[in-house]
């Protein structure tokens, strides 16, 4: 219930979640170590001020090959309007990635997903947003991927239905922009620094 509040508990949450079945003493651990961050950090909120533009912008991001269990990928998001973020996602991909360039464009579909809903539930509010939607991602061969519908060799494999991004960028809904790693806003959800020392829990 945290994470509905708190971005920052996104990636550490997700990855106690995926050992509910079968806790060990090391899960618990890493709970505790969660919540113990979470008592220190009580005064930390989402501030929505007055009187800011009312833009919707996106950061999309992916840590391919994160997981040393499974060798899966954690991809998501995160959408701010205004001031502050409004959605985010921290989620384990389905799938084994077989490059860093697959694994940030299955995060920027499911962020392309989430910015075409957005704009509808804010149409319905009136306040509809005509300019397209802008996408921040450290990735610059999926950007490429994205603006360019032809499929090579390396990038074959990728499943049809991720092409979705390809069609949401040719009709301007949204735009793919590059963003060094480091000024990346979505990397705190995919990376566990904000809680220092939280063990992997991959046992």
């Amino acid at each position: 219930y945290l994470t509905i509040t708190r971005p920052d508990l996104s990636y550490p949450v997700g990855v106690i979640s995926q050992f509910m079945a079968r806790p060990t003493e090391e899960h618990l651990q890493c709970a505790q170590r969660v919540l113990r961050y979470v008592s220190g950090t009580k005064d930390w909120e989402l501030l929505y001020r007055t009187g800011t533009t009312a833009q919707l912008v996106g950061d999309s991001d992916a840590d391919w090959d994160g997981n040393a269990a499974d060798r899966r990928s954690t991809s998501g998001y995160t959408f701010s309007l205004g001031s502050a973020a409004i959605a985010w996602s921290s989620k384990k991909q389905p799938t084994v990635a077989l490059s860093s360039t697959e694994a940030e464009y299955r995060g920027a579909a499911v962020a392309t997903c989430e910015a075409i809903w957005l704009k509808w539930l804010l149409k319905d509010l009136q306040e509809e947003m005509s300019d397209p939607t802008t996408i921040y991602c450290d990735n610059l061969s999926s950007i490429q991927l994205a603006k360019n519908p032809v499929f090579h060799a390396p990038t074959k494999h990728i499943e049809v239905h991720y092409d979705f991004v390809c069609e949401r960028v040719f009709s301007g809904e949204v735009v793919l922009q590059y963003v060094p790693t480091d000024l990346c806003v979505y990397e705190r959800l995919v990376d566990p620094r904000p809680i220092p020392d939280v063990p992997n829990c991959s046992k």
